[in-house]
């Protein structure tokens, strides 16, 4: 499990990304379609904010805002209101939007503009940057494998195998090798790195030794360093 969350990380990562940026996209769609079937019955009335009561838990901060309003002759008051702004205040006049049948059931047109908005930008982001990661993630295969098929074959010297400490991976850090070429074409050393490896690299080779790189011939831009797990047919890795 831990070798293939490495391989496919990106993917995986991008797709959760994706797919809950998608979920919180449709349930602001859904949220925005119910907002306005209430909105065709629903009754506007003025009304007063009649208490703000703030639970302060140091971290974050919840506001609960309460109101009182008349209509159709009774007097409706500690009517709770699934919305808060900073602009409120205890004795603040508010239009409610308001059922009818059911007149406990209070909105407002700027709370429910708030919370379309807030799942449809937030469902938006995450939604934006799943599909990046994915897409970077597909092309990135695709690079791969043209340079395997069709690119310029070439042995690089391992200069060091290190950890990458900017990335975990199941609590882990990955690793990658870092190697260089001397062309003798033009007399410059390229130098490149791996992607990051789902396995030990030290297992498998040593500074010094040489491994397979594939470029573009005229473009050493684009490149793959062909680390290959040459110890995984005798080692059994249960941790």
């Amino acid at each position: 499990m831990n070798k293939f969350m490495t391989k496919y990380f990106m993917a995986i990562f991008g797709g959760i990304f994706a797919l809950v940026g998608t979920i919180i996209i449709i349930v602001g769609i859904i949220t925005n379609v119910k907002m306005s079937q209430f909105k065709e019955s629903a009754v506007e009335v003025n009304g007063v904010i009649d208490n703000i009561i703030v639970d302060d838990r140091g971290d974050e901060t919840d506001y609960d805002v309460f109101v009182a309003f008349e209509y159709d002759g009774e007097y409706y008051e500690d009517i709770h209101l699934d919305f808060y702004s900073s602009s409120m205040y205890e004795g603040q006049e508010i239009d409610l939007l308001i059922d009818p049948d059911n007149p406990t059931d209070v909105h407002t047109s700027d709370g429910d503009l708030f919370f379309t908005l807030m799942f449809v930008g937030l469902g938006g982001l995450f939604a934006l940057i799943g599909y990046i990661i994915l897409i970077f993630s597909i092309l990135n295969k695709r690079k791969k494998a043209g340079l395997l098929e069709r690119g310029q074959h070439i042995y690089g010297e391992i200069e060091s195998m290190e950890q990458d400490y900017s990335i975990t991976i199941n609590g882990r850090h990955p690793f990658r090798i870092y190697c260089k070429y001397k062309n003798p074409t033009d007399g410059y050393i390229y130098k490149f790195k791996s992607d990051t490896l789902d396995f030990n690299p030290w297992d498998s080779y040593k500074t010094g030794d040489s491994i397979d790189i594939y470029v573009e011939p005229d473009n050493f831009k684009k490149y793959y360093v062909d680390a290959v797990d040459k110890a995984a047919d005798i080692v059994r890795d249960y941790t």
